[in-house]
């Protein structure tokens, strides 16, 4: 059951929901949600930081998006 919990949250936070509402449905706090999947979460910073450098590039920026 706990593998499915982890995955559901997984999916949701990889799908760009709100920590507050995946802590709502799961019973957790959202500071519970940051400690268990943060993970997930600095992944998906790491994604944004590259995708927006790349906006950048692509519209003629001389420098990217530093981290």
């Amino acid at each position: 059951m706990h593998a499915l919990r982890h995955t559901h949250c997984t999916i949701l936070l990889n799908q760009g929901m709100s920590v507050k509402v995946i802590s709502e449905r799961l019973w957790n706090t959202p500071d519970m949600i940051y400690k268990v999947y943060g993970h997930v979460l600095k992944e998906m910073e790491t994604e944004s930081l590259a995708l927006f450098s790349n906006s950048l590039q692509v519209a003629g920026a001389r420098t990217g998006a530093i981290q």
